[in-house]
């Protein structure tokens, strides 16, 4: 799944949140009340419902400020169905858990932000060996 459809997946899921905190309002319109909870055009919001637009970096940043979420909530996934994949994915996960959980505030802080740093920098080039021929 790319960005843009994540953001599409997290925008539809905000929204129906934000649906199911209001049942005493009718369907119709729910969109133009969401837009102005946003204070984003209602249009706007209905090109994204529809996939006719992507939510760019810009727009995404006003949803996750709008609603208190953290910077970059809209570029990540959300599903409890996330999981590993294989045993290794598994054990590294549960490693990495118990190795954060072991940790004071300020440990995990920086746990977090190293993670990130490295998620935004390029790994290194690493010098290929070249065999030799003789």
């Amino acid at each position: 799944m790319d960005s843009a459809q994540i953001r599409h997946k997290n925008f539809r899921k905000l929204f129906d949140d934000f649906v199911r905190q209001h049942p005493d309002l009718p369907q119709r319109g729910m969109l133009k009340l969401f837009a102005q909870h946003l204070e984003l055009s209602d249009r706007y919001l209905s090109h994204i419902k529809c996939n006719r637009k992507n939510i760019g970096n810009n727009v995404a940043r006003v949803i996750e400020e709008r609603l208190k979420l953290p910077h970059g909530w809209m570029d990540r996934e959300h599903d409890a169905f996330n999981m590993p994949v294989d045993e290794k994915e598994k054990l590294f996960v549960e490693t990495a858990l118990t190795l954060f959980r072991a940790q004071p505030e300020n440990a995990r802080e920086i746990m977090i932000d190293m993670l990130r740093q490295r998620l935004q920098t390029p790994p290194p080039a690493t010098k290929r060996r070249t065999p030799k021929f003789d």
